[in-house]
Order: C-alpha cells, then sequence, then structure tokens
C-alpha cells in the first residue's frame, strides 16, 4: 500500500516580476500535478502572497519545491494537504 499527495494548498512570497502564468504553467509541469491555481492574497512593493492550490493524482512534492525555489518563490508554509491510500494490485505471474 501507498500514500499519494492528491491536493496541497501552499502559502508563498514570490516577487512581483514573477510571472502568475509562467508559475502555474511549471507547476503543471512536475509529475502527478493535473491542476494548479494560484491567488494573489497580498500585494507589496516588491513581493506578492500568494495561495497555491495544486491537485493530482500522485503529486511530487519535491518538485514542486525545486521549481518554486527555482522560481525566486519562498514558501511561507503547508495550509492544507490531501492524501490517500492507494492498494496495489499483486498480480500473479503468468507461466
Amino acid at each position: 500500500m501507498t500514500v499519494q499527495i492528491r491536493r496541497v494548498l501552499i502559502e508563498a512570497l514570490k516577487a512581483r516580476e514573477t510571472s502568475l502564468v509562467e508559475l502555474s504553467q511549471l507547476l503543471c509541469s512536475v509529475n502527478g500535478v493535473e491542476e494548479c491555481d494560484i491567488v494573489v492574497t497580498d500585494v507589496d512593493v516588491k513581493t506578492d502572497t500568494i495561495k497555491l492550490t495544486v491537485r493530482g493524482t500522485n503529486i511530487e512534492y519535491d518538485g514542486i519545491l525545486n521549481i518554486l525555489q527555482d522560481n525566486g518563490v519562498s514558501v511561507k508554509g503547508v495550509d492544507e494537504v490531501s492524501v490517500s491510500k492507494v492498494k496495489q494490485s499483486m498480480q500473479r505471474p503468468t507461466a
């Protein structure tokens, strides 16, 4: 049995110059990610506070963190996470 991340909500700080569209496209390229929503919740002179909601069937969380770090986004915290257990099917070898 394995446990898979299906949804994660992250609060983060990004530079104003970082494009929301490009960031969301990059996040969707991560293994297991099927959807990405980004909402700006606060605006400062140089930064935006954002909420990222990422959904999928088996999200590679480390991949999300790498994309954020590579684009100068600082994670403030994980506000929500949804996981599920997936039973691995046992198949008998055919001989």
